[in-house]
């Protein structure tokens, strides 16, 4: 079809029936639709609003994104907590120590933590790890020469 046939059209494909629609004349919507994920069939107001959607609902469930979505942040928490962990024991094992410092001195005094080097010297967390890395993965021929 030549060009000028599509003028003044906004074609899209649905993923929901995989029909070409128009949607300058109106939302294309399903109602009820089965969810993608756990093939429960609901109401439309059950589905997130999603512009770019050609019924401008999301094709999965609200509960299934809030679950996949409690799911994953589960998954980085669990992550991030055994990379705390790791992180602490790297440290300890080539002797960097956790020091509280006072910030402000009052009746109420603040602290903060401080890493330390072996040599007590304060370094960045970043600073310590990248230092323990480079120093894991030196080859005999990256040894300083003297």
């Amino acid at each position: 079809m030549p060009f000028w046939y599509f003028a003044g059209m906004d074609l899209k494909s649905c993923g929901y029936c995989k029909e070409t629609v128009d949607l300058s004349t109106g939302p294309h919507i399903h109602d009820p639709k089965i969810c993608k994920k756990c093939g429960q069939t609901l109401p439309a107001e059950a589905y997130d609003r999603w512009p770019s959607s050609a019924d401008g609902r999301r094709h999965v469930c609200s509960q299934c994104v809030t679950d996949e979505s409690a799911a994953g942040r589960a998954q980085r928490v669990i992550e991030k907590d055994k990379q705390f962990r790791d992180d602490k024991q790297k440290l300890k094992e080539h002797r960097y120590r956790w020091t509280r410092r006072i910030v402000q001195r009052s009746p109420d005094p603040i602290f903060r933590w401080a890493l330390l080097d072996p040599q007590g010297q304060e370094v960045s967390k970043e600073q310590a790890l990248q230092d323990i890395d480079i120093a894991e993965n030196l080859e005999p021929d990256d040894y300083p020469i003297y």
